[in-house]
């Protein structure tokens, strides 16, 4: 029987070509939309679930709540220093702690002792001696009891340690962290194994925190408000509650810090996240290790697949019953020999799953060609392996299965119930073939998917521009930074801006702590002087030598730049102003105050800039203020050359010239702005793929409705053409049900998009305000879209001989 229902399946799949042909082209595009959504966020979840005590590990957060002033709440996925074993002393709950510090900002040159070949090596951790006891990575070479001890220790990743010493064994070798006068030896303990595991920990290298320089400083650190900067994390003895250790950290804090934190000015609260959960659950917690997904983004994503899917199935019914006439006799005759709905039903359904079979094995390999596209425009590292798994397997089966019950069973049903008699006299009326009210639904549903998708893309598009136009506050056109690196480089700044000044290309050079876009990390409590130091503002800070206001394009609206004595003198922001509530005409003979622990240092105004973005668009402007530095981090070139390969040649060969201990690494200022709005961008780019799929696959089911209605009037068309009716007035008979849905569709749609955009755009400091011709131009665009698709069936209709459609009467 089941081999008879697939023989009769395959038969009538093959007759009806055309209807195949689009049934085919909708489900493929739908299950392989949906297979590339699932396998993307599949490979996003499962992170930090290869630690064998995964769920008994938490990392340490900080909320700190600021009193007095105007400065911003802080939610940081760090802690200070001492919390993590402090914690570990008070609560027997507590099994074993760590704290890492990300080398981001003290990154050094690293090279193997023997060469003088050195590079920049990303993601370098300090690390207690108890880090591999909290996180089990596999050791290739040496062993996790004791790698981390001695001071200058260092354990490297599998890839850093083929990098640096090829299929060498790497273990007890000497490696320099550093040049000049900074290099200091570390000898290696161990090679950990780096491709364990998804995990937001992807350090290249481990130094010990036991060794002299930052280890040594957060070690030394014992204040429990300030220098929230250390990623702490605590392992749970079993069958302990991090629920009930959360609520005992209050009364912590106050007992172990609350002089500090009254001298601090801010209230602090301590968070326990689990460490499977920070990957998806970190949305608006900064001062992440690694860069973080977000469960909303993934939620967004699975919506998308399901409209997708849903529009294909809409498709495959309209399609089904709009051709029910050409199964009719057949379905007509079956009955009349006995064949009863049932048996009617699996056949019919039998159709749309091996249809939708037929659809899932094409998805398969469309998904893989289209793996390089997927993981340009997500960010992701997809290859063969995350989609010939196990796992997908079985959700491709069960989509398969889900899509083709979903898009078969009603078809089905319909065809099944189909009176015999009424089959062999060649009439069915609209119930007999489905429900016109139903069907009329089934599209408005689509083209308010449609509707709303278009709308969303045009307000995602336009935020996106509007950050990417706004003016930040500098020129980010034609600025290259070079790092410096170490210390022993920017002591010889003055010597190296000598040297670039006489490369053709360079029109201006100067030195910053902190290239434009990049974060500043840097802060302080500022007061007015006289006042209360606890009622503070956090006024960030970074270094600059003279001339750099004017190399990066900011604006001096008051006073002077610096000079190479200057000491005690700052340039600051507006903001600065705003929140110490400093008239701006007595800006310049104004002081700003520090104190901490009872030392108050001054601070004379000597400049103010115009507030410029040194953060992403969803922060507004914090208060910065700017101090000389002679010798900073980075040099800052404004560049006057399209042959950029010529001047970075140029630059380098001046830099070899005065340092060949730290390489040369330059950025171009402009594109690490971009990466300001890469998730806007990411998302605007999803919306387009997923909208143009949406709006490809809602044509084929107005395609096949409108050969639905065609067939149901074939005979009034051809009536109404004998009597003289025009081409214009049949088009119009054809369209107007439609044009009518397209406007139900987008009463529907345009109040659902602006509540969930509007929704959207909360999340941004700096906004669009969303305008009405967003709405008009999605209606209209719509609209559009339906003429052109109705209009093609409907005027292939128009013109069709009515003594065809009339010749049986």
């Amino acid at each position: 029987m089941f081999k008879n229902y697939l023989k009769i399946a395959w038969r009538n799949l093959t007759k009806n070509k055309l209807q195949t042909g689009i049934n085919l082209l909708g489900l493929t595009v739908g299950t392989a939309s949906c297979l590339c959504i699932l396998v993307y966020v599949l490979a996003q979840t499962g992170y930090d679930t290869q630690f064998s005590d995964a769920d008994s590990i938490y990392r340490i957060r900080t909320k700190i709540k600021h009193i007095g002033g105007s400065s911003p709440d802080t939610n940081s996925a760090a802690a200070g220093p001492p919390i993590a074993f402090a914690m570990k002393e008070d609560f027997p709950e507590i099994e074993e702690a760590c704290r890492i510090v990300y080398m981001e900002q003290f990154e050094s040159p690293i090279r193997i002792a023997e060469s003088t070949e050195s590079y920049y090596a990303e993601r370098g951790y300090v690390a207690d001696s108890t880090f591999f006891k909290v996180f089990d990575y596999p050791l290739l070479e040496g062993t996790a009891q004791n790698a981390l001890d001695a001071p200058n220790a260092i354990v490297l990743s599998a890839t850093l340690a083929k990098k640096l010493f090829g299929n060498q064994n790497a273990l007890n070798r000497n490696i320099v962290l550093g040049a000049g006068d900074q290099a200091a030896n570390k000898t290696v303990t161990a090679v950990f194994k780096d491709d364990f595991g998804k995990t937001h920990l992807n350090p290249n290298y481990i130094i010990s925190m036991n060794t002299p320089g930052v280890g040594q400083f957060v070690r030394s650190v014992q204040n429990y408000a300030t220098q929230n900067f250390v990623h702490s994390y605590v392992k749970l003895a079993p069958a302990s509650s991090a629920t009930n250790l959360e609520s005992k950290l209050p009364e912590f804090l106050q007992r172990r810090g609350a002089k500090d934190l009254a001298a601090a000015g801010f209230e602090k609260t301590l968070l326990l996240q689990p460490i499977t959960d920070i990957h998806l659950y970190s949305k608006g917690i900064n001062n992440q290790l690694d860069i973080v997904s977000e469960i909303g983004f993934l939620y967004t994503l699975l919506i998308l697949a399901a409209i997708i899917l849903v529009v294909a199935c809409i498709n495959f019914i309209n399609l089904r019953t709009a051709f029910a006439n050409k199964r009719a006799k057949e379905i007509g005759v079956r009955k009349v020999v006995g064949a009863n709905k049932s048996s009617l039903t699996y056949q019919f359904l039998g159709e749309s799953l091996l249809l939708t079979f037929f659809a899932t094995l094409i998805s398969i390999p469309l998904t893989i060609l289209l793996f390089p596209f997927i993981n340009e425009l997500g960010h992701g590292d997809l290859n063969l392996y995350d989609v010939l798994n196990f796992k997908i397997a079985v959700l491709l089966f069960g989509l398969a299965l889900i899509t083709g019950l979903l898009a078969g069973i009603y078809p089905a049903l319909i065809l099944a119930a189909i009176k015999p008699i009424q089959a062999l006299k060649g009439g069915i009326t609209e119930m007999a073939s489905g429900g016109v009210g139903l069907r009329k639904a089934l599209v408005v549903f689509q083209f308010v998917a449609s509707t709303a998708l278009i709308v969303a893309v045009v307000i995602i598009v336009q935020q996106v521009r509007y950050g990417q136009n706004k003016d930040l506050g500098y020129e980010q056109e034609n600025l290259l930074a070079v790092r410096l690196g170490t210390s022993e480089t920017s002591s010889r700044f003055d010597a190296i801006k000598e040297q670039f000044s006489t490369v053709s290309g360079v029109k201006n050079i100067a030195g910053a702590n902190n290239y434009p876009s990049q974060r500043v990390f840097g802060d302080f409590g500022g007061h007015l002087p006289g006042t209360d130091p606890t009622k503070r503002t956090l006024i960030h800070y970074s270094g600059m030598s003279p001339g750099y206001i004017n190399t990066v394009g900011m604006r001096l609206i008051a006073g002077r730049d610096f000079r190479s004595n200057d000491s005690t003198q700052t340039i600051v922001n507006k903001a600065v102003l705003e929140s110490l509530g400093i008239p701006f005409e007595q800006a310049l003979s104004s002081k700003i105050a520090s104190t901490y622990e009872g030392e108050t240092e001054l601070y004379d105004i000597i400049g103010v800039v115009e507030n410029y973005h040194f953060a992403p668009l969803t922060e507004s402007i914090a208060p910065i203020a700017l101090f000389n530095d002679n010798t900073p981090g980075w040099i800052v070139i404004r560049t006057e050359t399209t042959d950029f390969k010529t001047l970075l040649a140029g630059l380098e060969d001046k830099w070899m010239g005065i340092t060949k201990e730290t390489p040369f690494e330059y950025t171009f200022v402009d594109q690490q702005v971009a990466k300001l709005f890469e998730e806007e961008q990411r998302l605007g780019k999803i919306s387009v793929v997923f909208t143009i799929l949406a709006i490809l696959i809602s044509c084929l089911g107005l395609f096949g409705l409108v050969s639905y209605v065609a067939e149901q009037k074939k005979k009034e068309i051809g009536i109404r053409k004998v009597l003289g009716a025009s081409i214009n007035s049949v088009l119009g008979l054809l369209t107007k049900d439609f044009i009518k849905l397209v406007g139900i569709a987008f009463l529907i749609a345009s109040p659902m998009a602006y509540y969930f955009m509007q929704k959207w755009l909360e999340g941004f400091t700096y906004r669009i305000e969303i305008q009405w011709w967003v709405f008009a131009l999605a209606g209209g665009f719509a609209l559009l879209i339906t003429l052109i698709t109705v209009g093609f069936q409907s005027i292939k209709s128009a013109m069709a001989n009515p003594v065809k459609s009339l010749r049986t009467e």
